[in-house]
């Protein structure tokens, strides 16, 4: 998603990297994936919970998380080292300012993400 960060700050809007591992993993996790932009880390899952999302090992070993993995291979990706909870799955949440969350979407395995599309559009329609 970070490569659509430019289109993300055209629409007025600013992306929040939420990882799970250890502070010290930041600047490996930087290197490796060349974002440069805001990040922060809840090795406590506390956020993860919150906004509900998946964790455990039936989401990493799911059929179709394979199907991502190769994906991403194929897009040029590669898992370079495990860094925090692999069996905690993430999302996309868009906040407003005044706490709504008019976009919500929830992986359902490893590798699960939005089309940068949608989340794009959603903005848009924030922005109306």
């Amino acid at each position: 998603m970070h490569r659509a960060s430019h289109a993300i700050e055209a629409a007025n809007a600013t992306l929040h990297v939420i990882g799970n591992g250890a502070p010290r993993f930041i600047a490996g996790f930087r290197e490796d994936t060349g974002y440069d932009g805001s990040l922060y880390t809840d090795p406590s899952l506390e956020v993860y919970r919150a906004a509900d999302m998946r964790r455990g090992v039936g989401a990493i070993l799911h059929p179709r998380a394979l199907l991502h993995g190769v994906r991403a291979m194929r897009g040029g990706f590669r898992q370079q080292k495990l860094m925090g909870d692999a069996t905690q799955i993430g999302g996309v949440l868009i906040v407003t300012p005044r706490g709504e969350i008019p976009y919500r979407y929830m992986a359902r395995e490893a590798g699960d993400h939005p089309p940068n599309e949608d989340i794009l559009a959603a903005l848009e329609r924030v922005a109306h």
